[in-house]
């Protein structure tokens, strides 16, 4: 069931009540529920309880929050680098190609560097897309140090923008944040303000953990996005707002396929579409 349904239910059954006390607990559990988190389902339940019309309140107050923070990617110069980060099953390596074919579908030249050094299936992935999209691709055919890979794309790289997969992994796994951070070192030494975009992958699915991943990740080098995965009708989609609240990272764009085509523009329309159809 998604978030919203979840909301609707709740709008139901406190239609018709002449308690806001009462009104305000049903819709603080459905905001709770779907991973606004307590302080924000408070805040929420407060004020859209307060309204006439709840659900254009709810849509004002989300719009509020994340309108300001959908952007497009923006190349102001070349080589542009882009790197992605992110733990497993986030959904990175085919990230990587639906942004190459959104900058492609532009008219910039993109290459790509396969820093998942050590899974040879991402590897092989990015290799299939980077021919289907005629871009290319450096990589490694053994497993290597991610970051010299890092360190021959960039220092090789003719295109307009290179975009950079890193290996998946843990947020609290010391070794692995510390190899991450090994990249992103490497690409500054030979551009001083590169990477030009650190961008995070989340499965939208995952709920509150994506909280925690965010706050690790940005530790190791801020973050100038976020990319969302798998929101369309799952019941956690919620933590997108809080995200947006509490770290104000602009929203580059969602993943809603595995098509290299299926990358859009976050729309708030609809991700709120299910709300008033009760």
């Amino acid at each position: 069931m998604s978030f919203f349904s979840k909301l609707k239910i709740a709008i139901k059954r406190i239609t018709g009540s002449k308690e806001n006390r009462y009104k305000e607990q049903e819709l603080e559990d459905a905001f709770i529920e779907a991973d606004f988190g307590v302080a924000l389902a408070e805040r929420f339940s407060k004020k859209v309880c307060s309204s006439e019309n709840i659900d254009d309140s709810i849509r004002t107050e989300v719009s509020a929050i994340i309108g300001p923070l959908i952007r497009d990617f923006v190349v102001t110069q070349k080589p542009y680098i882009i790197v992605l980060c992110g733990v497993n099953g986030g959904g990175k390596t085919t990230t990587v190609a639906k942004i190459a074919y959104l900058l492609k579908s532009q008219g910039y030249s993109v290459d790509i560097a396969a820093c998942d050094t050590f899974r040879a299936a991402a590897t092989e992935q990015l290799s299939v897309w980077a021919k289907r999209l005629d871009c290319r691709v450096f990589k490694s055919d053994h497993p290597r140090d991610p970051a010299s890979v890092a360190f021959e794309a960039v220092s090789q790289t003719k295109s307009d923008v290179l975009i950079v997969d890193t290996a998946g992994r843990l947020h609290n796994n010391t070794n692995l944040m510390n190899e991450l951070g090994k990249i992103y070192r490497v690409i500054a030494k030979q551009i001083n303000d590169a990477p030009h975009e650190n961008i995070i992958v989340l499965d939208s699915t995952i709920g509150q953990s994506a909280i925690e991943q965010v706050r690790e990740f940005a530790k190791v080098k801020p973050l100038t996005g976020v990319i969302l995965t798998k929101l369309d009708g799952n019941s956690k989609g919620g933590v997108i707002v809080r995200i947006a609240e509490e770290f104000k990272l602009p929203i580059k764009g969602v993943g809603v396929g595995e098509k290299e085509s299926d990358f859009e523009k976050f729309s708030i329309e609809k991700f709120l579409s299910g709300l008033t159809k009760v």
